[in-house]
């Protein structure tokens, strides 16, 4: 207990350090430093380094060679610590410094959704920068809900609290936002959603990368009570270093309780189709497969 506390306040002080450090360096600088923390982990992580290891097997099963799996799963890691440079920084972001670096397509698909007044659910995974994605469109002015996980750790949680809540968003925790998320939605505002993690809440099991997993019903379900669209979306790192954000068509949801599968499936294969557009920006690293193959990461 006393090193889980010892290494907990280690991990606080050091994120703080790194925050500052992000808030005050050049971004190019900072970007190039995040990233080079990242790849370090993926060497110093090895239960981490062996998870990725273990998916992209899954995954791609032969189709790969050790030498690709190892780079897209030390990419992913690159990836993680370029993306936590820039949600470190938005202490210090305004509308006018984040709109330098993100470029926007299909926003027209967003506007008509909320001009119904159903309110938005955007869907999305931990695939390029989600966080960044939400404190853009908060910064912009839209009124933004995330439904997120709380994390063991009660400091670090606060910290990556207060900067969602800084940028302008407002914090559903999964297992008890649901009365929130529907007012929300109700209210003709956005519900970020991310649903591409394995989850304790209520699923149903359907493919993932070829791969049956867990995926939560909750968008489906909220979507069939609010009339809510859902519409897919990420924000994925480019080869210059700023963000492209792709907002897809509404899902064709039918919510019923007959075709909740198929529903939840296409939310899935929307999520999905991010993550092979840019499998070097997805977490790897992830227990995605835990519920359906325990075995599979011991």
């Amino acid at each position: 207990m006393m090193f889980k506390r010892i290494r907990r306040f280690i991990s606080f002080v050091f994120v703080k350090f790194l925050m500052l450090v992000a808030q005050v360096m050049p971004r190019g600088m900072g970007i190039a430093l995040f990233g080079s923390l990242g790849a370090l982990a993926y060497y110093l992580l090895p239960r981490s380094r062996r998870v990725a290891w273990t998916n992209l097997k899954l995954v791609f099963k032969n189709d790969l060679p050790d030498a690709e799996i190892d780079r897209i799963a030390r990419a992913s890691f690159t990836s993680m610590g370029k993306f936590a440079f820039d949600v470190a920084r938005l202490p210090v972001q305004t509308e006018k410094s984040i709109s330098k670096i993100v470029r926007v397509t299909g926003k027209s698909h967003f506007e008509r959704a909320l001009a119904r007044g159903n309110g938005v659910i955007a869907l999305t995974g931990h695939i390029g920068n989600w966080e960044l994605m939400g404190a853009y469109f908060a910064l912009m002015g839209y009124p933004i809900n995330v439904v997120a996980t709380t994390l063991r750790d009660n400091k670090l949680n606060d910290i990556i609290n207060v900067i969602r809540e800084g940028s302008g968003m407002r914090v559903l925790e999964r297992r008890k936002g649901t009365m929130g998320a529907m007012r929300s939605l109700k209210r003709g505002e956005v519900l970020g959603v991310l649903i591409d993690q394995d989850t304790s809440v209520q699923s149903v099991e359907v493919e993932f990368m070829g791969v049956p997993a867990k995926t939560a019903v909750g968008p489906v379900r909220l979507s069939a009570k609010t009339g809510a669209a859902i519409l897919p979306a990420a924000m994925l790192m480019t080869d210059d270093g700023k963000y492209h954000v792709e907002i897809r068509e509404p899902l064709c949801i039918v919510g019923k309780p007959g075709t909740l599968p198929e529903d939840v499936r296409k939310c899935s294969n929307a999520v999905e189709d991010f993550i092979r557009k840019q499998p070097d920006q997805w977490v790897w690293m992830h227990k995605r497969w835990k519920s359906v193959q325990p075995d599979l990461y011991r």
